[in-house]
C-alpha cells in the first residue's frame, strides 16, 4: 500500500499492527484532523519516540505525537527525516490503513447518552497491555483482542462513574466495561460481556442498547449485596448497647457505604413495575424522609441503618433484576490505567 502526501509516497508495512518481537516499531495512523499520529512500541519503544521527534512529531499529553500535514513540503520533509532517523535507530514503520483509534473513539462518544471523555491510552509496552487485563469486568471479545493481538493503543470512554474501554481488532470496535474500582465499590456479580462491531454506529447501539444497561444492573446487583453483607456484619459483631461514639473504622466505613448505597436502593423501588403494597409503600416514605435527615445532619444514620436497614434490602432484593449470576472476582492488583473516580472517598475496610 503506498500514499501520497504532496506527491511524496510512503510505504507501508503489514497490516496487522506491530509485531510483538520488534524492537522498536512506529505505527502511523491518518486522523481526521489534518496530522498523522504516531504510536511507539516494542521494547526499546524509547528510540521510536526519538525517531518521531527529530521528524518533527510533537508529544500530546495523552502521549500520542502528532504531526500537521496542512503543509505537503513541510509534511515530506519531516517523513524523509522519519524514514532516515527510523534507519538510523533502527526503527520499524508501519503506516496502518485503519483509522485513527481517537477519532473513533470520539465519534463513539458522541454516539452514546450522556456526556463522555475520551482519553487514549498508548501502550508502547506488551506488559502494560497484560495489566489491563485484570480491570476487564468479564471475559469476552476485549480480554480475547487483548491476550492475541500486539495492540500500541486503547481508548478510554469515561460517562461518570462508567468506564469503558476500546482497542482495534481485526478492523472491528471491540469494546468492554472496565472493573469499578474498589474504592467505588465491590463487585460480587458478573460484569456485561464485552462486543465487538464493524462500525461505531453498530457498536454504539450495542452498548447502549445491551453493553449499559447489563453495567448499571451489574452495578446494582453489587450494591445490594455490599449492604447486605455490611449489615449482617454489624449485627452479628456488634450489640445494640455496644454501639457507641467514636464508632470504629470498620462501623463508620460501613454506614457511609450504606448511606451510599440507600438512595439507589430506593430509586430501584421507585422504578419497581409492579406498585409496592400500601404498608411497604408507606416505609419507603418514611424511610427516604429520615435518611434525608440523616445525611443532612439531622437525623441518627447509625440508628436508621441498623434498625430499618434490613427491611430496605429485603425489600429491594424482592424486585429481582436479571443479573442472577454471583461470582467474586479478583482485585487486580496492577493498575496501569487509573479507575474511574470514586463516588465516596471512604475506604472499604473490611
Amino acid at each position: 500500500m503506498r500514499i501520497a502526501y504532496g506527491g511524496a509516497p510512503w510505504s507501508t508495512g503489514a497490516d496487522e499492527g506491530p509485531s510483538p518481537d520488534t524492537a522498536a516499531e512506529i505505527t502511523l495512523h491518518r486522523t481526521a484532523h489534518s496530522t498523522l499520529a504516531g504510536h511507539v512500541s516494542g521494547a526499546s519503544h524509547q528510540w521510536a519516540t526519538t525517531a518521531l521527534e527529530l521528524a518533527g512529531f510533537a508529544p500530546a499529553e495523552d502521549g500520542i505525537h502528532q504531526l500537521s500535514t496542512d503543509d505537503p513540503d513541510q509534511t515530506r520533509q519531516a517523513l524523509h527525516q522519519l524514514r532516515q532517523s527510523a534507519r538510523d535507530l533502527d526503527v520499524t514503520v508501519t503506516l496502518s490503513p485503519q483509522p485513527y483509534l481517537g477519532d473513533i473513539a470520539v465519534d463513539l462518544a458522541q454516539r452514546l447518552p450522556g456526556h463522555w471523555e475520551v482519553d487514549p491510552v498508548p501502550l508502547p509496552e506488551a506488559e502494560r497491555q497484560r495489566d489491563l487485563l485484570p480491570w476487564v469486568w468479564s471475559p469476552g471479545p476485549l480480554t480475547a483482542a487483548l491476550e492475541r493481538h500486539r495492540i500500541p493503543c486503547a481508548a478510554r470512554l469515561i460517562g461518570g462513574d462508567t468506564e469503558l474501554l476500546l482497542v482495534q481488532s481485526d478492523n472491528e470496535c471491540v469494546i468492554g466495561a472496565m472493573l469499578p474500582s474498589p474504592g467505588v465499590i465491590e463487585t460480587f456479580v458478573a460484569g456485561p460481556s464485552s462486543i465487538s462491531a464493524a462500525s461505531t454506529d453498530m457498536a454504539a447501539s450495542l452498548i447502549q442498547n445491551r453493553l449499559l444497561p447489563q453495567y448499571q444492573e451489574a452495578v446494582f446487583s453489587s450494591r445490594l449485596t455490599e449492604a447486605d453483607d455490611d449489615l449482617r456484619w454489624a449485627q452479628e459483631t456488634y450489640e445494640p448497647g455496644d454501639v457507641v461514639e467514636p464508632y470504629s473504622r470498620e462501623l463508620a466505613a460501613g454506614l457511609n457505604r450504606f448511606l451510599d448505597h440507600a438512595p439507589e436502593l430506593i430509586a430501584h423501588l421507585r422504578r419497581a413495575k409492579d406498585p409496592l403494597a400500601a404498608h411497604d409503600a408507606a416505609f419507603l416514605d418514611d424511610f427516604e424522609a429520615a435518611l434525608g435527615q440523616a445525611q443532612s445532619g439531622g437525623g441518627d444514620a447509625m440508628a436508621l441503618w441498623l434498625t430499618e436497614g434490613e427491611e430496605l434490602i429485603e425489600l429491594t432484593q424482592a424486585v429481582p433484576t436479571r443479573q442472577t449470576t454471583v461470582t467474586r472476582p479478583a482485585t487486580p492488583t496492577a493498575v496501569p490505567v487509573p479507575p474511574p473516580a470514586a463516588v465516596t472517598s471512604t475506604a472499604r475496610s473490611r
